[in-house]
């Protein structure tokens, strides 16, 4: 990407602003004018750089400034994510989670959101590249051609294919059709995460129907191929106040996650520590523990006992094998085992040629028996392990081609690079965690020359291309048996594949193996590997959205660091950004130290994402790369850590700095059936009430639903055409989001508490910012609405500092692109794209407001309860968030307000805020 925010003097203002007022004739200006007018309507962002050809007969099907919508499917972690995508002039603009897939029923994470960005990133690999030149798809076919030929005489003996593990069976077909054509070639797999255990499943669970819940190492509510529907199944128990339905959350974990978040009862442990727990949650012998573990298991134990059936054990896919086999014996003793099954097979170990995983290829290589090497859609250079030793295995093939979106580690150490299409602009199937078919549609014709990992595949085989199209018609024409372009239209209409049309399992081999996990080193600290919640696996690190969105807990952007618990900093003599010498088996890197509230005594967490070269422009140069300690592929913690302060310091940037309420009660807490703090009086007011002749439009934010998974975050941004600010402005506390997630914590070790509070504009009905504007650019509308009114804002900022809630943002400067950038094509025609100098805010998606409005008028109806949904409403995997009219008493918002517990922010001010919430939910187990 292009920089983010280029502070130089002569790029402050948009171009030609300094020009004298005669540098421009009248016939230019006319010009420019209509130009201007004329791209208003389409993307808002200013005159074009080049000239503009209007339609001369507009296509019937195209309504500028009116959506279309498509569903479609995104890979995550080579599972499904249904999707319902928005396009504008056949431009994807915004996706939303599509309710016909039993993976995201409605709702998308914060990866899935930003995605839509990746695909008009300007860093894109655009052509083919040969040893680092520029060259053509003729060229790599003509080359590909001869080499084919040689491999064919030899039956594919030499040839190897590596690819990320996936559940597409159009590309697992066409992959053992290649095999099957060149049967001595071999196919590799490799991922950074394979969170799958030895039979390359996850547990599938009926999160919804238990009772109990005990969590061992397990972000089941977020970091999980089902992480949506089990967000929105626990959720919906959550909000079972009266007790009869509440469930319990127990979790042992070394490191806050989300899930431990929402906990009733936390145990911060050491990975070492867990097996001594266990068994003495078995065997009931405490004794021996310290207190923290006794009062947890005893507690547990008893628990366990009392829900019998209804008791569900989960154990994260990083835990050792004796976790996981501890959790399926818990759930078989407990009578609960139909509340936890086998999820669909990732890995495709017994399919013919799978040869194993990255090990298995670098010692194929280092032993001459790869001589052609095709990577798909991976980056082993950076996500294997140590990568290093993969980049030098790369030279011992003598043809090397590799398929990607970017020209990464992998990419340009390879003979061939070669563009691969954005999901959005490819044909493909996919597979839900419940093994639910998906039909991944594209919106758009691909915007460079790439192709999809299936298309290449064909093409390896055949030495022909084929569209993706054709492939996933070949595979679901010989599944749907008759009728087929009935079903087949039906199929692309809901973007699932109805139950009646199944493919044949692929078989899956118990002997493939999870990768065993390092074997302990006496004395030092705990070292924890996990990936980015934003960047993952370091895919997503070029993506500035998801550099910006602060992480969970420690609400650090732009980069990684070593997280370490207060105490354990204490003992080391180091503070925040401290930079620290991590060495662990010989390898060793240095890392800027985050405060880790929540997490063990004893061990450090390090990040996946950060340390990239070949990222692209925005992603390069951020953070460290914790691949370099991690001991082998699928390795999530490793002993003998040795930590030396180095002396330096490194600045890192927070969004939030303060984390402890001091007394006050901005997020609640309640307990079944326990009484909520009583309403606040009616204070009155100096000012007459806001006459009411219509709608009211409000908000209420459940604390006890939400899990603060941001994805309501950058949701908002795709919405609003929200930019980036970066790394410098950030620090100066200057980023733009609209609604943020602030996290506020109480207690400490076991007995520590952590509420999420979503802040958006809160809408006041006394609203103190719209007094002490002197150009009424903040205005009351009749329906509640603080609106502002942009060409109008001089850049006082008297509202942000009248604002207690600080939720008011300033653009300093221009943010916006270049003005050829295609970063432009995600904006949202529907909203402003802001110049700088204006206040910005959260406006309850009042373009969403007003195209409800019109549908309604159209169809010469009323507005009904439900035709409006935020973004961020819908969004959110847990349903937090309702929005409405106050004016409709039946209507959703309206009963939520009406349930005890509903209080307001601040409301001591006499703001009388819009916005409001309910307490969050804690359900601890009765003492023994």
């Amino acid at each position: 990407m292009p920089p983010l925010n280029p502070l130089r003097p002569a790029d402050e203002f948009p171009a030609g602003a300094s020009d004298p007022p005669d540098a421009i004739g009248r016939r230019d200006f006319l010009r420019l004018a209509g130009a201007s007018a004329a791209l208003a309507g389409l993307s808002g962002c200013g005159p074009p750089a080049k000239t503009l050809a209007p339609y001369v007969v507009q296509p019937e099907s195209i309504i500028p400034g009116k959506a279309a919508y498509y569903a479609t499917a995104m890979p995550w972690e080579g599972y499904a994510r249904g999707l319902v995508a928005e396009a504008h002039e056949g431009r994807p603009t915004k996706l939303e989670g599509n309710p016909e897939a039993a993976e995201s029923l409605g709702a998308t994470d914060a990866q899935t959101q930003a995605s839509v960005l990746s695909l008009y990133d300007p860093d894109r690999s655009r052509s083919p590249r040969r040893g680092g030149f520029p060259a053509s798809w003729d060229a790599f076919e003509a080359e590909w051609g001869a080499r084919r030929q040689a491999l064919a005489a030899k039956g594919g003996a030499g040839l190897a294919l590596l690819a990320e593990p996936t559940t597409s069976p159009t590309f697992r077909r066409e992959m053992r059709r290649l095999l099957e054509r060149l049967p001595r070639a071999r196919w590799y797999q490799h991922t950074a995460l394979a969170r799958y255990d030895r039979n390359g499943r996850q547990a599938d669970a009926a999160v919804g129907e238990a009772d109990l819940i005990f969590a061992i190492g397990s972000d089941f509510l977020i970091s999980h191929p089902a992480a949506l529907r089990y967000a929105r199944d626990f959720a919906r128990r959550r909000r079972s106040r009266g007790g009869a339905r509440a469930n319990r959350l127990y979790v042992a974990e070394a490191a806050l996650t989300v899930t431990g978040s929402m906990a009733d009862h936390r145990l911060p442990i050491l990975p070492g520590r867990l097996a001594a727990l266990l068994a003495a949650i078995d065997g009931g012998e405490t004794a021996g523990l310290p207190a923290a573990e006794r009062e947890f298991a005893s507690r547990l134990r008893a628990d366990l006992a009392r829900h019998g059936g209804r008791a569900l054990c989960l154990a994260g896919p990083e835990q050792e094998g004796h976790v996981q086999e501890w959790a399926a014996k818990c759930n078989a003793r407990s009578g609960s085992a139909r509340l936890a099954w086998d999820g669909p097979a990732l890995r495709s170990d017994a399919d013919p040629g799978s040869a194993g995983g990255l090990r298995e290829l670098a010692g194929a290589l280092e032993a001459g028996e790869v001589s052609d090497l095709v990577i798909l859609g991976c980056n082993p250079v950076y996500t294997g392990a140590p990568g290093a030793d993969f980049a030098e295995r790369l030279a011992d093939a003598a043809f090397t081609v590799h398929l990607g979106s970017y020209a990464d580690e992998t990419g340009v150490l390879c003979g061939w690079h070669l563009p691969e299409s954005h999901y959005l602009e490819a044909w493909g199937d996919l597979l839900g965690y419940g093994g639910q078919a998906l039909i991944q549609q594209p919106l758009i014709d691909p915007l460079y020359s790439s192709r999809s990992a299936a298309e290449m595949v064909r093409f390896l085989a055949d030495g022909m291309a084929a569209p993706g199209y054709d492939l996933v018609r070949e595979t679901w024409r010989a599944a749907a048996g008759k009728d087929f372009e009935g079903r087949w239209a039906g199929w692309l209409n809901r973007g699932v594949v109805d139950d009646g049309t199944r493919l044949p399992a692929p078989p899956v081999s118990a002997a493939g193996g999870r990768p065993e996990q390092a074997a302990p080193a006496g004395g030092g600290l705990t070292l924890l590997f996990r990936p980015d919640p934003n960047l993952g696996d370091g895919r997503w690190s070029n993506n500035a959205w998801l550099q910006e969105l602060p992480r969970p807990f420690t609400t650090l952007v732009w980069d990684n660091a070593a997280c370490l618990s207060p105490d354990l900093a204490g003992r080391l003599g180091v503070r925040e950004g401290d930079v620290i010498e991590l060495s662990c088996g010989g390898r060793r890197i240095s890392a800027p130290v985050a405060l880790a509230r929540g997490q063990a005594d004893g061990c450090v967490v390090v990040h996946f994402g950060g340390g990239r070269t070949a990222a692209g422009g925005v992603g390069n140069g951020r953070g460290f790369d914790a691949y370099r300690l991690r001991p082998g592929e699928g390795v999530w913690r490793a002993e003998g850590l040795e930590i030396r302060p180095t002396g330096a310091w490194q600045r890192l940037v927070f969004t939030q700095h303060h984390f402890a309420m001091d007394g006050r009660d901005l997020a609640r807490w309640t307990e079944p059936g326990g009484r909520a703090a009583p309403a606040e009086p009616d204070r009155g007011s100096l000012f007459p009430p806001w006459p009411r002749p219509g709608h009211a439009w409000a908000m209420s934010i459940d604390l006890a639903s939400c899990i603060g998974c941001n994805a309501c975050v950058a949701a908002c941004q795709a919405e609003n055409n929200i930019p980036v600010v970066g790394p410098e402005e950030a620090f100066r506390g200057r980023e733009m989001h609209w609604i943020r997630i602030a996290r506020y914590f109480e207690g400490e070790g076991s007995g520590l508490r952590v509420a999420a509070l979503p802040l958006p504009c809160m809408h006041c009905e006394n609203a103190p910012c719209e007094l002490v504007c002197p150009v009424g650019a903040t205005v009351h509308s009749s329906e509640g609405l603080n609106q502002m009114i942009y060409n109008r804002c001089v850049g006082t900022r008297y509202c942000s500092n009248n604002c207690p809630y600080k939720v008011r943002r300033f653009n300093f400067f221009d943010y916006r692109a270049p003005a050829d950038s295609p970063v432009h094509l995600q904006q949202n025609p529907n909203v402003t794209v802001r110049q700088r100098g204006v206040m910005e805010k959260c406006t309850y998606c009042v373009q969403r407001i007003d195209e409800a409005r019109i549908a309604a008028e159209v169809a010469g109806r009323a507005l009904r309860d439900g035709d409006i949904r935020t973004a961020c409403q819908q969004a959110c995997p847990a349903e937090a968030i309702v929005f409405g009219d106050l004016a409709d008493p039946q209507s959703a918002v309206s009963r939520r307000k009406r349930e005890e517990g509903d209080y307001g922010l601040l409301t001591d001010l006499n703001t009388r805020p819009r916005t409001t919430y309910l307490p969050k939910l804690s359900n601890p187990a009765p003492l023994a």
